[in-house]
């Protein structure tokens, strides 16, 4: 980290030395003082994650309260301030309410209302760990969607994981076996937390063996950090090095994090230097044939990508329906579960959540995220191969991000759209209808007719409009970066074609001044000569 910073010095004085915006290196700069290594802590609900994060800050009065209702649980990030402790509740609206640790102790949030709250505290063992910022999220699979759509917001700034199970409930659902498979696909430190340790059983030991033979499932051969904690007992050593660990690598964490956008940075600068020295021996009229050159390539360049962007705009639309067609066959493959659970009076919406966000999350990684990446690496050889004047323009594309933004940010409005009053309506009707005497045969089948023509077809309607909406989005959002970073690179060129320009224009105003002052000393030289006849 520290070389990224000076790497970010050094540019900052040369862009000063030559009048080139520091804009981008003062944003970039300020962002990575105050960067931590953000580690949320996921588990479902009551699995003793508020009770791990009181048991780690040691205080002898709880600070994050246990006893909370899935209303109330929203996402706290806990980091270490030298100052004076304080709490920031940001709302969804965007306004903000600061309050003491005694008034956070006793404040009940609303999930539906609070986005999300930060806790700075001058703690101990925070100290220790200064570089990262540790997360108690909402418990998944509470009922409540709003908390998997904040697990959703988190993924794309998460550097490290905790996973928290609690001893006496060791079994690896699919819930939870879902979002370690997400996760192995970036590579980024993962821990497993047994909480209430306490309460484990004389199995334990064979129990704990099976949970990682399920974990390996879905993770693999990924290296995991076991732990072993108890809010009781106050048994946390183990978590607390994994913690320390985490803050030893930080600086590297953080480094590989910033690097790509450090390089841009130096590679417009770069550009700047380049043809001031390529052009500052040309003549004013080679001068003007090199800046129409520049303007013809540029404008080349622009409707090369305009041609890559209605070409993708074509994919994209080919690619929402295809996702569509995997929602449907994953519902249709469910059928005879959501009958069953019809028949028996259970509410299917949890499960039918479940499985359209399954089905969405895989098949976007499947579908959509490829051609992304295909799109991106035609857009990079696209501007890659350009030449403007005699630099070449350079994009950079953080593949891992975009598509880490983009799953987490598609999943989430399409768990947004599944709390609806209507979906929510006609799933209440599938087993409030059917109360009566009706055969059972008879009743399944008016239940697999209301799924087929009311339920399904509305869910595929709600969600494909969302996951349209929302590629759309995302899309217009990275043809945003790469117009406004092709904007500056050219901005770049131009104001070293300009001073190049301006340098000639100087050199040519100092001939003439110096003629100027000849003529004049000249002249004085001449009334110096009259004087003495």
């Amino acid at each position: 980290m520290e070389k990224v910073l000076s790497a970010l010095g050094e540019i900052k004085k040369i862009n000063d030395a030559y009048e080139i915006s520091t804009d981008a290196v003062i944003r970039l700069e300020k962002e990575m003082a105050e960067a931590k290594v953000c580690t949320p802590i996921i588990g479902r609900f009551s699995s003793g994650k508020s009770a791990l994060v009181n048991t780690i800050l040691g205080y002898n009065r709880k600070l994050l309260r246990e006893d909370i209702t899935p209303e109330t649980a929203v996402p706290a990030e806990i980091v270490y301030t030298d100052g004076e402790d304080l709490i920031t509740v940001l709302q969804n609206d965007g306004t903000v309410k600061t309050m003491s640790v005694e008034e956070y102790r006793n404040f009940e949030a609303d999930a539906n209302t609070v986005k999300s709250v930060r806790i700075q505290l001058r703690n101990s063992f925070l100290e220790d760990i200064p570089d990262v910022m540790l997360v108690d999220m909402p418990g998944f699979e509470s009922g409540f969607e709003v908390h998997n759509k904040a697990i959703d917001n988190y993924l794309p700034q998460s550097l490290a994981y905790i996973v928290a199970f609690p001893a006496d409930d060791m079994i690896v659902r699919s819930s939870v076996g879902n979002i370690l498979k997400e996760l192995c696909l970036y590579d980024m430190p993962l821990c497993i937390v047994i909480t209430m340790y306490d309460k484990k059983n004389d199995e334990f030991d064979i129990t704990f063996e099976k949970m990682k033979e399920s974990l390996r499932r879905f993770v693999g051969d990924r290296e995991i950090t076991y732990c072993r904690t108890s809010s009781f007992t106050g048994e946390r050593e183990e978590l607390e090095d994994f913690l320390k660990g985490i803050q030893e690598k930080s600086q590297d964490i953080l480094a590989a994090n910033y690097k790509k956008a450090v390089y841009v940075i130096i590679e417009n600068t770069e550009n700047y230097l380049k043809t001031i020295l390529n052009n500052s021996q040309l003549s004013e009229s080679e001068l003007d044939e090199q800046e129409e050159k520049l303007g013809r390539q540029m404008s080349s360049l622009t409707s090369n990508f305009s041609k890559e962007q209605k070409d993708f705009e074509l994919e994209t639309a080919d690619c929402v329906e295809e996702i569509k067609a995997d929602v449907r066959s994953a519902l249709e493959a469910e059928e005879s579960t959501f009958v069953t659970m019809a028949m028996n009076k259970q509410d299917i919406n949890e499960r039918l959540n479940s499985v359209v966000r399954n089905a969405v999350t895989v098949s976007v990684k499947k579908r959509f995220i490829p051609r992304m990446e295909r799109y991106s690496k035609r857009v990079s050889d696209t501007i890659n191969s350009e030449s403007l004047g005699d630099v070449h323009v350079m994009f950079s594309f953080d593949s891992d991000k975009v598509n880490k933004g983009m799953t987490s940010g598609i999943v989430g409005v399409v768990a947004m759209i599944l709390t609806g009053s209507l979906i929510t309506g006609l799933i209440t009707g599938l087993f409030l209808k059917f109360r009566g005497d009706k055969k059972r045969e008879e009743a399944k089948q008016e239940i697999r007719m209301k799924l087929r023509n009311e339920v399904f077809p509305q869910v595929l309607r709600d969600v494909g409009n969302g996951i349209e909406t929302t590629i759309t989005k995302q899309v217009m959002l990275v043809n945003t970066a790469i117009e406004e970073e092709l904007s500056n690179q050219k901005d770049i060129l131009d104001k070293a074609m300009a001073d190049v320009r301006n340098k000639m224009k100087d050199e040519k105003e100092k001939k003439e001044n110096l003629a100027i002052d000849i003529h004049n000393d000249l002249e004085r030289i001449g009334e110096i000569k009259d004087g003495l006849r």
